[in-house]
Parts: structure tokens; sequence; C-alpha cells
């Protein structure tokens, strides 16, 4: 998806962080792939969200709860980065 490709007002929410990793990531590495993505969406219409959430499944035991917050955590301090090194550009 490129920029001309977008209405004025619509947000795309782009899945930064993978809840079937039991990996967390770094705040560093999730700040890149916004930084990556706002390569082809406006800052301004860019969201960042999990990728597809912590559990699909009644059952799902992929990500414990407190990875789940650490992973949530790394990607609002990803996106506060990103959106610092967005405005200085």
């Amino acid at each position: 998806m490129t920029a001309d490709q977008l209405r004025p007002g619509i947000r795309v929410f782009v899945g930064v962080t993978d809840p079937c990793d039991p990996r967390v990531e770094t705040a560093e590495e999730v700040r890149d792939r916004v930084l990556r993505a706002a390569r082809n969406i406006p800052a301004d219409q860019l969201g960042t969200c999990d990728d597809a959430g912590f559990s699909p499944f009644a059952d799902d035991q992929s990500t414990s709860r407190q990875k789940a917050f650490a992973k949530i955590r790394a990607r609002i301090e990803a996106t506060e980065q990103a959106a610092e090194a967005l405005a200085g550009n």
C-alpha cells in the first residue's frame, strides 16, 4: 500500500509484535518495524497493534500473560520512539 492509495481520514494499523514468538521483541526492533511501515503509510494515518492478538483460542498457551504485557510495553515504547523520529524528519 502506498500513501496515494489511502483515503483521507483512514488509519492503517500494522501488526508490529509477534504473539506466537515467545521471545519479547526489543523496543528498538519494533521501532524499526514502525519506521519501515512509515515509508509507505503517512505517519498521521499509521497505527500500531499486535499481530493477531494474544489469545486467539481458549486453549492457547503460546504466550504467557507476563510476556504478552512485555510485548505490549515494547510496542508502546517503540511507537513513541518512532513518532519522535518521524517528527524530526
